[in-house]
């Protein structure tokens, strides 16, 4: 620990070592009112926690003097908060519906633009080359153009219709697109090519593959059969992308925050506009919130405090995150690659080294199913983790019959309280485990986007705290670089390493 971190913040939890979590219930007859709030259609508790009032009450104090207010009111005004390339942050201003910002008309007019084509492939008018209606979206994306969107369509796939089918095409090995391949007739199937840059090598690789196998289908046409989204238009008429079916994105926006964007094309296909609107308006409601809520009632800023808190100060370098509702059984892999990409970050914004721990690792699945994988090493294990449980009430089950809602109860009061009075030793679980639970009103494309934008505010409350760049991600291009840089004569070139290039060779000699 170090001087970045109050005194009186170590000194707390210094004295909280050895205290049960299940004791503060009793100590603290306030202890839910302080560490819940509800919004949004978003119930959070994190009663559960390792944390009192006077620790609480100096998180805030220490958010206030990091000026999170004052950061909010930047990035909402599309100040370049991002400035390690010099950019606004405004992928908030996707989902407004007004707005004094600038580039807000530019916003609204591209919106309109995606809604149309979706709708003209959605109602059959739109034809193939061989005058096939469209009936089969295939997405052609990786990290935010793959997660965000797949995401938002599963979450809600009982809504497509019948005549509609799908897939995402991330992969560059080979199987995915010969699986693809098979299930779709390439006459009737809309290719999206999306990809912020237009150069992501994985996205452009995939989509030449594909290319190749259209052409034998549908000849030279094989551009009816795609639509591009990306930030440099020239790009996408130079690859061939029809002008019509361009639709842009912006600098302003990183790629695992775009599925606000025309990057949700396939999902106003598959799952209509009025419904991807609703997700926009969702993640607008939470916008309002985060930008009016006091800091101690603000559900971003609580969820952003109770996690500094147990990675700062408690040392839980593992986050888990079980949903138990099986709409949102993507919503981990969504979450890592948010949390990870924006706050996994070595130097702070003076570009100096940083000595205290950022972003933890996070994973996590469906909540039933991981109850019987991997939470067994979070009951018993001495591993030092925190969960956070999302739970989605039954309306049409009463409680006894709400199976996954009393299980994701019942793993997290066996967290906090375990089994300590078991004779058995094998048998007994420590307990004391922090966990927070987030309850949704009810699944709904509105709730998701509140529930998403939460976690998005959530991460940039953090990078504040932790005095970090949330909105870079030069680690990416890293493993990418060097990728297109090793050829089968990569063997010769005395800057690859001997492991490499005896890899190189196993690759030929197979």
């Amino acid at each position: 620990m170090n001087q970045h971190w109050p005194e009186s913040l170590i000194k707390e939890a210094e004295k909280l070592k050895g205290v049960r979590i299940s004791d503060l219930f009793s100590q603290e007859a306030d202890r839910l009112s302080y560490l819940s709030a509800n919004a949004c259609g978003i119930y959070i508790d994190a009663s559960k926690n390792l944390i009192n009032h006077v620790a609480f009450e100096e998180l805030v104090s220490f958010a206030q003097k990091k000026r999170v207010t004052d950061a909010i009111k930047s990035m909402f005004q599309g100040n370049k908060i991002n400035y390690t390339e010099n950019r606004a942050v405004l992928h908030t201003l996707l989902r407004s519906s007004q707005s004094n910002v600038a580039e807000y008309e530019a916003v609204k007019s591209e919106r309109h633009n995606v809604s149309e084509f979706a709708e003209q492939i959605r109602s059959g008018k739109t034809l193939g080359a061989t005058g096939k209606p469209i009936k089969f979206i295939v997405n052609i994306g990786i990290g935010g153009s793959d997660l965000g969107p797949q995401l938002l369509v599963d979450a809600f796939r009982s809504s497509i219709p019948t005549t509609l089918d799908y897939e995402f095409l991330s992969d560059v090995d080979d199987e995915q697109l010969d699986y693809i391949w098979k299930r779709v007739d390439p006459e009737a199937t809309l290719f999206i090519l999306c990809s912020k840059s237009f150069t992501t090598w994985e996205t452009q690789t995939n989509a030449k593959r594909v290319i190749e196998r259209l052409k034998e289908a549908v000849g030279d046409n094989w551009n009816k059969h795609f639509a591009g989204v990306a930030v440099d238009v020239d790009a996408m008429s130079r690859f061939g992308i029809l002008p019509q079916r361009q639709f842009k994105i912006w600098d302003f926006v990183g790629g695992r925050y775009s599925v606000w964007s025309s990057v949700n094309l396939i999902a106003r296909i598959l799952l209509g506009n009025k419904l991807v609107d609703e997700f926009l308006f969702g993640a607008e409601d939470m916008d309002k919130h985060f930008q009016d809520a006091p800091l101690d009632s603000n559900l971003p800023v609580l969820l952003a405090l109770i996690q500094t808190w147990n990675i700062q100060f408690l040392n839980h370098s593992v986050f888990i995150t079980l949903p138990y509702s099986h709409g949102l059984r993507l919503f981990p892999d969504y979450q890592q690659q948010l949390e990870m990409e924006s706050n996994g970050k070595r130097v702070d914004r003076q570009g100096q080294p940083i000595n205290w721990p950022t972003c933890p690792y996070i994973f996590g699945q469906l909540g039933l199913n991981a109850q019987h994988a991997f939470m067994q090493l979070v009951h018993q294990s001495d591993r030092q983790t925190y969960v956070e449980f999302i739970a989605v009430p039954s309306k049409t089950r009463n409680f006894e019959d709400d199976v996954a809602f009393r299980s994701c109860l019942a793993q997290s009061q066996a967290l906090m309280e375990g089994t300590l009075d078991e004779s058995v030793e094998e048998k007994r679980c420590p307990g004391n485990r922090p966990s927070t639970t987030l309850v949704l009103d009810k699944l709904t494309p509105k709730t998701l986007g509140s529930l998403v934008a939460l976690y998005e505010h959530k991460v940039f409350v953090q990078s504040v705290l932790w005095d970090i760049n949330a909105f870079d991600q030069f680690g990416v291009e890293l493993g990418k670089k060097i990728a297109t840089q090793l050829t089968s004569k990569s063997v010769e070139d005395n800057n690859v390493d001997d492991s490499t290039r005896s890899l190189i060779r196993f690759h030929s000699a197979s």
